[in-house]
């Protein structure tokens, strides 16, 4: 087992670690400072776009351009170009709401969480589903702080996490062919484990993977639910894996740095679990043909 720091971003709260087979880069975010960031680990080299307000989440589209979650609503966002243009408008009626954790279902579709801005221990949080003609589709409320959300490889599985200190648990749902959630169930209840659920990921052989922030570790769950593995990290607060690099085989894992006692607080970390992971989804926009 390898557990290295490739790079020390100490990030105020880097998330959403997503790996790109294209360009062959990790995107994740800081979201307080509204910058996209991009790895490369064959130079080490991280570039940084300042997106000028917070950036919650980021996804793979069929073209050059990335979904993003910003406090307006989600973009297509151009890296290259930095051409910025609307998607869709979840939460134009909640303005002191934002995007927080999101998720790429094998067939495109997008569902993202939603959080208060300041949290006050109002339950403010939305879940939604965001189709590739920008149709918006609201699926839950009643969340604090949304995370953990994955789906499985069979797409017939929608998991997704509170991170609210009170909540700190993992649901299941099953998934529909449509899109459509029900049966929602404890997948794993974080009572009586070190730190609380944060961001997932899942590998090629249906485990997933939790950030498990102030409990300084990673924890993989069976697709039954049982804890079957965990990885000490040097820092307390990790946020979320994602699989990239050759093979699928690195698991990157990005940190947050407020309330971090530890020296590497806030860097992005890579694992070796010895596991692949599953490439990441594109959105394919509708009303343009696959590029």
């Amino acid at each position: 087992m390898k557990v290295e720091v490739v790079l020390r971003a100490g990030a105020g709260v880097g998330e959403s670690p997503v790996w790109d087979d294209r360009r062959q880069v990790l995107w994740w975010v800081d979201i307080p400072a509204g910058m996209l960031h991009a790895f490369d680990p064959e130079t080490g080299r991280n570039t940084s776009r300042d997106i000028g307000q917070p950036i919650g989440c980021v996804a793979l589209t069929d073209g050059p351009e990335l979904l993003v979650g910003l406090v307006e609503g989600i973009f297509l966002f151009d890296p290259d170009s930095g051409e910025r243009r609307p998607f869709c408008q979840p939460e134009a009626h909640l303005p002191e709401n934002r995007p927080n954790d999101a998720a790429m279902s094998r067939d495109g579709r997008f569902f993202v969480g939603t959080m208060a801005q300041q949290p006050d221990g109002t339950p403010r949080g939305h879940l939604y589903r965001i189709d590739p003609d920008g149709s918006v589709h609201h699926l839950l409320d009643g969340l604090h702080v949304p995370n953990g959300l994955a789906v499985s490889a069979d797409n017939r599985t929608l998991y997704l996490s509170d991170s609210w200190a009170p909540i700190r648990t993992i649901w299941a749902f099953d998934l529909d062919a449509g899109g459509g959630i029900s049966n929602r169930r404890i997948f794993l209840d974080t009572a009586s484990r070190p730190g609380r659920p944060d961001g997932a990921c899942i590998d090629a052989d249906g485990g997933y993977w939790s950030a498990a922030i102030d409990g300084g570790e990673l924890v993989r769950l069976s697709p039954t639910g049982e804890v079957d593995r965990t990885i000490a990290l040097p820092l307390q607060r990790p946020t979320k894996p994602c699989f990239g690099g050759p093979g699928l085989s690195t698991l990157y894992v990005t940190s947050l740095s407020p309330g971090d006692t530890s020296e590497v607080a806030g860097a992005l970390l890579a694992v070796s679990p010895g596991l692949a992971g599953l490439p990441e989804p594109r959105m394919k926009i509708a009303g343009r043909g696959s590029t």
